[in-house]
């Protein structure tokens, strides 16, 4: 197992999946929708996936 493979062990969402989820956070919080934001945060977290906020971007790590 490399160590990609390894890292995403438990986690059923691709990269790509990954990322529409933090554009529809990223818009939900454009709107001011914060509980939906807070719940797509949230939804990640328990995957594994750590997001990381700074000015106008949001990345992400798997932890």
């Amino acid at each position: 197992m490399d160590a990609d493979e390894f890292l995403k062990q438990g986690i059923d969402l691709s990269d790509d999946a990954i990322d529409a989820k933090i554009r529809h956070r990223n818009d939900a919080r454009t709107h001011k929708d914060f509980a939906t934001s807070d719940k797509i945060r949230d939804e990640l977290a328990e995957l594994g996936i750590i997001l990381e906020d700074s000015t106008g971007t949001t990345t992400w790590r798997r932890k």
